[in-house]
């Protein structure tokens, strides 16, 4: 998710360094250099929940996260503040930022329930029978004036039936079935066979991984839905797909793969293939589980498989990672928060991420904004 903050606490830049780091010795910051002065992200505290933490997301409300039986807010310092319990298996949750809400999958339920994302008090719900097992959420506003009186579309990563399911939502019907974004029957792009985290990006293009193993991508899609697609199985209703989308055009005449996706993927010249690989190089993927996008357009991906965070430019393009088996074990969900500073706005300045089987999430920091408080400035927390 991504949001700046917005209500300022101006606190001495030693003081802020113990909260968020803790005791122990100072790591130096690097020279800046490159995009936006980004070099690096360091480790600058972590939390261990006294539960199984299922998912993690941050918006302007604050770090939110998911359990089986409840949802818990935590700022930015990891203080505690408000939380809901008496969820049913929940798996899956994200923010939609515009009207904050939070939006919770409920496996024992079978349902989707939604919460204000300040006070967590319940709004609604709706039970979805049709879906099967939904690993990720995430909303996207592309197309919604297909549907009058809606406001969003959610989507719902649903590996075990191969499709990643739309629906409408209004305050009033709740969630109405409009389509699929895509199905994991076909080799293109515009397919995806074992779909996971997904986010919007600054073009309210839909960004989600798949995760087969022949793939290891994040794919990119315009989600508005497509009114000339026909499905190919007679007597199945229009399903109103969304177009797989560029990262950038490389000019080839036969678009390849390359085009469309983060991770290994024929570019120009190649064989006309659409598979992918797992990699361990820059830019490559292994099982990708969570992704999010900051103010600044940039994408970063939980690569689950080689326990690190890579991050891209909004075209794609391969800028840093950090983590190791070491400190960033089997990342799966990521949150994201831009930090407000008088100069302007240090984007990413925080990368919240949760390790699964250890209930535990780290909080990473900037090189950027770690030098910035370095210079004993005001920052702002939510």
């Amino acid at each position: 998710m991504r949001r700046s903050l917005g209500i300022s606490l101006v606190l001495a830049g030693a003081i802020l360094l113990a909260l968020l780091g803790g005791c122990g010795e100072k790591i130096p910051i690097p020279v800046a250099e490159g995009l936006f002065g980004v070099v690096n992200y360091n480790a600058d505290a972590t939390i261990t929940m006294d539960y199984e933490v299922r998912q993690i997301a941050f918006s302007a409300a604050g770090l939110h996260i998911l359990g089986s039986d409840r949802i818990e807010r935590r700022n930015i310092l990891f203080a505690a503040g408000d939380s809901i319990f008496g969820l049913d298996d929940a798996r899956a949750l994200c923010v939609d930022e515009s009207q904050l809400l939070v939006f919770v999958w409920e496996e024992g339920l079978h349902r989707v329930s939604w919460y204000d994302a300040l006070s967590l008090s319940a709004v609604g719900a709706t039970f979805l029978p049709d879906v099967g097992s939904i690993v990720a959420l995430a909303t996207n506003p592309a197309g919604i004036e297909q549907v009058p009186v809606a406001t969003t579309f959610l989507y719902l990563s649903d590996p075990s039936l191969g499709l990643v399911h739309r629906y409408a939502f209004d305050a009033i019907n709740g969630l109405v079935p409009h389509g699929i974004l895509a199905r994991a029957d076909g080799d293109a792009a515009r397919f995806v066979h074992v779909p996971a985290g997904m986010a919007t990006d600054l073009g309210d293009k839909l960004v989600i991984c798949d995760q087969d193993t022949l793939r290891n991508w994040v794919i990119r899609f315009d989600s508005t839905p497509d009114t000339t697609d026909v499905a190919n199985v007679p007597g199945d209703e229009d399903p109103l797909r969304g177009l797989v989308w560029p990262f950038f055009d490389s000019g080839c005449v036969d678009k390849p793969a390359g085009d469309f996706v983060i991770g290994y993927a024929p570019e120009c010249g190649g064989d006309g293939s659409w598979e992918g690989r797992p990699g361990s190089a820059d830019g490559e993927l292994h099982s990708p589980s969570g992704v999010a996008v900051d103010g600044a357009g940039q994408v970063f991906v939980a690569d689950t498989g080689n326990h690190r965070v890579q991050m891209f430019s909004p075209t794609g393009d391969y800028l840093l990672q950090f983590g190791s088996v070491d400190d960033l074990p089997n990342p799966l969900s990521i949150g994201l928060i831009d930090q407000v500073v008088p100069s302007g706005v240090n984007y990413a300045a925080y990368v919240f991420v949760q390790l699964g089987g250890t209930n535990q999430i780290v909080r990473f920091i900037s090189a950027e904004h770690a030098r910035y408080l370095e210079q004993d400035k005001p920052i702002e927390i939510p």
